[in-house]
């Protein structure tokens, strides 16, 4: 016999219903976050949010939107915005930069605080059409959202302008409630819900996607969920299903598919965050932002590293770089620090093989998605 499973209505309205969600099958992944959390105390406080705040979140937020930005780059730039790049790319990175230290003053989520934050995430960025036809706080014009660059592929459309107001109070109260919040993960979800919910309304005619997040972010900072905060990160690798589960949650006005892609993802960065903090406990050097961001990819790929592999990996989510260039500048540091160690030549001996070192770090019981075993040289 089949069983039905009950629905969770949300009160966040659609076009001719309200979004929903089925409980049950949330609960795997939530069990799985709050037993790995339960004692990793590092992670959650209000220094690991800014650490990672300042740096590769930013990078993650640009990346998903198509905008590869080094991570060396988004730090120089942060300290001192310099004429090698454009000014709409500084700005981009700027403007998140000054986003997130607005979301870390702990201000209440209001529509003049929302307005607010999206002032700073669009300065210079807006065109003078779209600043032309702004209401006080939302868009007065209808807006498509493209999910492809295909023009067979139709685009959905934006909730009707002379609706924005009411359902983003909607969507203010919801997240200003604390009913059914029953642990850290509940604060994740509902900050989830959001980031859909305010994707689906697009309440501006542009950076709709990272406002959505950033606001969801601001949520979980609000409210000391500080681990969560990295899950631009899992996006970023795996654009296509965002939004294909985005679009899904539209159709059938149902988000249970968003939140466990969001929830299964956020545990896998989880786990790389505690496998990069073992390897940096157990390093004999101290170890950069951009040995870090290798270190973070190492534990992304999937499948038998090689030097050719990671340097495709690298360009997908970097501008792009001769390999042999990655290979000098990237990954020869960390084997200079005996992070990674060189294996045997492949078949045709134009590649090789490379792996962590298994006197730096060690299978783990709580690392269990990222086959950590794979990544370690034999």
């Amino acid at each position: 016999m089949q069983v039905i499973k009950s629905r969770s209505y949300l009160p966040l309205p659609l076009e001719s219903s309200r979004l929903y969600l089925i409980a049950d099958d949330l609960n795997k992944y939530k069990e799985e976050l709050e037993k790995f959390l339960e004692d990793i105390n590092y992670m959650n406080n209000r220094d690991f949010s800014k650490r990672v705040l300042f740096g590769q979140e930013i990078k993650s937020n640009n990346t998903i939107e198509g905008y590869l930005d080094d991570i060396t780059q988004v730090k120089r730039i942060i300290k001192h915005p310099t004429a090698e790049l454009d000014e709409e790319q500084q700005r981009r990175i700027l403007n998140l930069y000054y986003g997130y230290k607005f979301i870390l003053q702990n201000k209440e989520i209001n529509k003049d605080t929302l307005k607010e934050l999206y002032s700073i995430l669009s300065d210079q960025l807006l065109s003078e059409e779209d600043k032309s036809n702004m209401g006080e706080y939302y868009r007065k014009n209808p807006v498509y959202i493209f999910y492809s660059s295909l023009i067979t592929k139709e685009p959905d459309l934006g909730v009707e302008a002379s609706e924005l107001d009411e359902k983003m109070n909607i969507l203010i109260e919801y997240l200003n409630s604390s009913n059914n919040i029953t642990c850290m993960t509940d604060y994740f979800i509902r900050s989830q819900v959001a980031h859909f919910y305010f994707a689906y309304l697009h309440p501006y005619y542009d950076l709709n996607g990272r406002a959505a997040r950033t606001t969801a972010m601001w949520y979980l900072l609000k409210n000391q969920a500080y681990p969560y905060i990295i899950f631009n990160r899992a996006i970023q690798l795996d654009k296509s299903k965002y939004y294909l589960v985005i679009r899904d949650g539209r159709k059938y006005h149902n988000v249970t598919y968003f939140l466990n892609y969001m929830l299964r993802n956020v545990l896998i960065e989880l786990e790389k965050e505690y496998a990069m903090e073992i390897i940096s406990d157990s390093a004999r050097f101290e170890l950069s932002d951009a040995n870090l961001q290798t270190l973070y990819y190492i534990l992304s790929m999937q499948g038998i590293l090689t030097y050719y592999d990671f340097t495709t990996f690298y360009n997908h989510l970097n501008p792009r770089r001769n390999p042999q260039k990655i290979y000098q500048e990237v990954l020869e540091p960390l084997i200079d620090k005996e992070i990674i160690i060189p294996g045997k030549t492949t078949r045709n001996n134009n590649n090789r093989f490379f792996g962590l070192n298994p006197s730096i770090i060690k299978t783990d019981e709580k690392i269990k998605h990222i086959h950590l075993e794979k990544k370690i040289i034999k």
